[in-house]
C-alpha cells in the first residue's frame, strides 16, 4: 500500500511540477505578445505626437484650405510652370506622389494620385489655391488607407490650371 501512495505522490508531483511549467511557458508567450503588440502602439503614438507637433508649429489657417476651387487673375506661361508649382507644393508638404499624368493633348489637366496624412494634404491643397495663376480641382477622390496602422488617406484629383494660348 504505502508502494501504491509513493507512486501516486510522484506522479502528482510530477504533473503538478510539467503543468507549472507549462503555465510559466504560455504565460512567457503571451507576455511576449503583449510587449510586441505594445511597442506598436507606443510608435504610433509617438509617430502621432510628432504629427501633432509639426501642425502646431505650422499655424494650420482653415480659410486656406477649406476653398477647393482657385480662382486667381494670372495664367501659366506653360505646361512646366503649372507641374513644378503642383509638384514644388507636394514636395513641401511631404506627401507621397504615387503617379502623376498629364490629360492627354491637353497640357492644362493634371491627374494625380498621393498619399499621406490628411493635413498634409489638406496643406497642398491650400498652396495650389495660392498658386499665381488660375488653377482648380476638377475632381478629388480620397479614401482612407486600411493597410496602414496610421491615419493616412490615399487621394486621386484631377487639377486644372488656365494657361496661355501658343
Amino acid at each position: 500500500m504505502s508502494k501504491n501512495i509513493y507512486v501516486i505522490c510522484t506522479t502528482a508531483f510530477f504533473t503538478l511540477c510539467l503543468l507549472l511549467i507549462g503555465g510559466v511557458w504560455w504565460s512567457l508567450s503571451e507576455l511576449k505578445t503583449y510587449r510586441e503588440e505594445y511597442d506598436l502602439l507606443e510608435e504610433e503614438r509617438t509617430s502621432s505626437q510628432r504629427t501633432m507637433e509639426s501642425m502646431q508649429s505650422r499655424n494650420i489657417n482653415l480659410e486656406q484650405i477649406t476653398g477647393l476651387n482657385i480662382d486667381n487673375a494670372g495664367v501659366a506661361r506653360d505646361a512646366v510652370e503649372f507641374y513644378s508649382h503642383v509638384r514644388r507644393a507636394i514636395e513641401n508638404n511631404k506627401v507621397e506622389l504615387l503617379s502623376m499624368n498629364a490629360g492627354g493633348n491637353n497640357e492644362s489637366v493634371l491627374s494625380l494620385h498621393m498619399h499621406g496624412t490628411y493635413y498634409a494634404l489638406a496643406h497642398t491643397f491650400a498652396e495650389w489655391r495660392l498658386m499665381p495663376f488660375a488653377s482648380r480641382i476638377n475632381s478629388l477622390k480620397i479614401k482612407r488607407d486600411t493597410k496602414s496602422p496610421t491615419e493616412f488617406i490615399n487621394v486621386q484629383v484631377t487639377l486644372e490650371a488656365m494657361m496661355e494660348a501658343n
